[in-house]
């Protein structure tokens, strides 16, 4: 049997056989010194050399240079960890392919060599080849034509966002509240009025302040462990957490919400997050399950007095707006 052609069985059986049976091995979840990716590609090699010398086998510069290239196609490929992008693989393989050309032309006889079997294809000499190549082309040609207008169908685009729209109604309680018309029932003053007040002491003087109490009040029981004493989002559950629990004090939280977006994600917390809202998922449970309305109302009206932050409104702060069953 031809060398050459043995040769190529062994460089073959050899990628095949090592990637099938022996690449598991050397890929576990946690590699050491020796079992990993880098030593398997280093045995790959060290064996078509064993291989080679002991069948003495010389195998021509075209193969060679076949083999070359395709161990750098399967390093960057498979071997190298983590992954890279597919613009940089091609721009390492475009390198890659530059070096195997040098090392082929690097002196005239051997590029002569190397140009010998595809000269003999080309003339007739090699038959079969030809044969096999000229048939081959235009199918690969007319593959490649397909496949590159063919109508292809994009999976929707899922937009992400922080701070997702809230739907248009939501049930708390068995109760449907209107959103976009939806105001706070226990705002029934200007807070600005009472920000020299004190929860607790002044309570019993103005029916306001008795809301901001009763709010305030529900707010250290269930909310300062991740939100914070000072409403600033670092409890002390606060560092666990991924993303963590919203800042009030900052200008872009509370500051820049409705008052009716407020109630209706304290409702409904993280489970209640459309799709959009990932990767940025609220671990905050859905409180409807632990409060009633009016405690949630409570605490959000606490939440503004707190900060001194006003809710964003679009019409008449002084109009409520009921529930419908």
């Amino acid at each position: 049997m031809n060398k050459t052609f043995i040769s190529f069985l062994v460089f073959v059986g050899t990628l095949v056989g090592f990637h099938m049976g022996v690449f598991p091995i050397f890929t576990p979840k946690e590699p050491t010194w020796v079992i990993n990716r880098y030593v398997y590609f280093l045995c790959i090699i060290a064996t078509l050399i064993i291989v080679n010398i002991v069948l003495r086998l010389k195998p021509p510069i075209s193969l060679n240079a076949l083999v070359v290239w395709s161990l750098g196609f399967y390093f960057y490929k498979f071997i190298l960890y983590p992954p890279i992008p597919w613009t940089l693989f091609i721009t390492y393989m475009m390198l890659w392919s530059i070096g195997t050309f040098l090392f082929i032309s690097q002196d005239e006889e051997t590029f002569r060599e190397f140009r010998k079997p595809i000269v003999k294809m080309i003339i007739g000499e090699y038959k079969l080849a030809r044969i096999v190549v000229f048939a081959a082309l235009p199918i690969l040609v007319g593959f490649g034509t397909y496949k590159a207008l063919i109508p292809k169908f994009q999976e929707p685009v899922e937009l992400r966002t922080v701070h997702p729209a809230p739907p248009a109604t939501t049930r708390v309680h068995g109760k449907t509240y209107t959103l976009e018309t939806q105001k706070n029932p226990y705002r029934i003053d200007e807070q600005d009025k009472y920000q020299k007040s004190f929860p607790f002491l002044d309570a019993d003087k103005q029916e306001y302040m008795k809301n901001v109490t009763e709010g305030g009040t529900v707010f250290f029981q269930n909310c300062h462990y991740c939100h914070g004493d000072q409403l600033n989002g670092l409890g002390m559950f606060s560092h666990v957490f991924n993303p963590t629990p919203a800042n009030f004090v900052d200008p872009g939280t509370i500051a820049m919400l409705r008052e009716s977006f407020l109630f209706w994600r304290v409702s409904k917390g993280g489970p209640g997050l459309p799709n959009e809202s990932t990767p940025w998922s609220s671990a905050m449970p859905p409180w409807e399950e632990h409060l009633t309305t009016e405690q949630i109302w409570k605490v959000i009206l606490f939440e503004y007095w707190y900060t001194g932050w006003h809710p964003r409104t679009f019409d008449d702060e002084s109009s409520i707006v009921g529930v419908k069953e």
